[in-house]
């Protein structure tokens, strides 16, 4: 009996990976995490309370110099799935 498997529905392939980043909301609050899967197009972010995190955020992964504005697409009891809404830019740029 063959398996049938789950349709992936991403534009784009994902990478695992295992960085830590911060999601920056508006008010200017941050949150740690750690994200898990990584594309040219979105990431999954493992968080402590995903269910608290505000509809749109800056993800920020220092280690890469990384930041990019996202929405989130999926939310579960350890992660949130996102999807970039603007083009990365590098952290080491938004600093004077």
């Amino acid at each position: 009996m063959a398996i049938k498997k789950q349709s992936d529905r991403r534009e784009f392939g994902r990478r695992t990976v295992f960085k830590p980043a911060a999601l920056v909301l508006a008010d200017g609050r941050r949150i740690a995490g750690f994200v898990v899967d990584l594309s040219d197009g979105g990431a999954r972010i493992k968080l402590s309370k995903p269910a608290l995190i505000e509809p749109e955020f800056e993800l920020e992964i220092p280690g890469d110099d990384f930041i990019v504005r996202c929405k989130i697409v999926h939310v579960d009891d350890i992660s949130v799935g996102v999807k970039y809404i603007k083009p990365p830019r590098r952290i080491s740029w938004l600093k004077r």
